[in-house]
């Protein structure tokens, strides 16, 4: 029975009272139906430059950028768009794809650096990555800058490394 609709039970008519009906709660994010993590929103223009059927998905749209997951994008109405038929999507997303699609680093760059010491392509993405005029709304699947995804993996890598 719905909030709000008559009732009738035994020959009396009544309402049922919408303070004892729970309804969805439209506040809360929406979760990735593959992994049930919550995603990060996109725009239909990320949508569109990373998959061939952008119309799978309604806007809004979210990027699950959970590794192990097999969903890339999905709406609210748990539709979805899997890895596979997404392209150019990120490390650890895909564990081959570039670090930061905006400025072409890739994790072999990153344990280049880590190796030799020469850090200065690292930080030099970094900074780019930050400017207003970088382009990663449409070149990074996920919409965001890539300086923090770059940081976390040189972090990962040191510490792998030892260094």
């Amino acid at each position: 029975m719905r909030c709000g609709t008559t009732r009738v039970r035994r020959g009396t008519i009544g309402v049922v009272n919408k303070a004892f009906c729970r309804e969805p709660d439209a506040t809360a994010p929406p979760r990735c139906p593959g992994c049930g993590v919550v995603g990060s929103a996109v725009t239909a223009a990320t949508v569109a430059a990373h998959t061939a059927t952008p119309e799978a998905v309604s806007e809004p749209a979210y990027f699950c950028g959970t590794e192990a997951c097999g969903v890339a994008y999905y709406d609210l109405f748990e539709r979805s768009i899997a890895v596979g038929e997404a392209r150019d999507l990120f490390w650890p997303k895909d564990p081959q794809g570039s670090l930061c699609g905006c400025h072409g680093l890739t994790a072999d760059d990153v344990d280049d650096a880590i190796d030799t010491g020469d850090l200065s392509a690292v930080r030099r993405v970094v900074q780019a990555s930050a400017r207003a005029d970088a382009a990663c709304g449409l070149r990074s699947c996920d919409g965001r800058p890539c300086a923090a995804r770059v940081q976390r993996y040189f972090v990962r890598r040191r510490q792998e490394i030892g260094g």
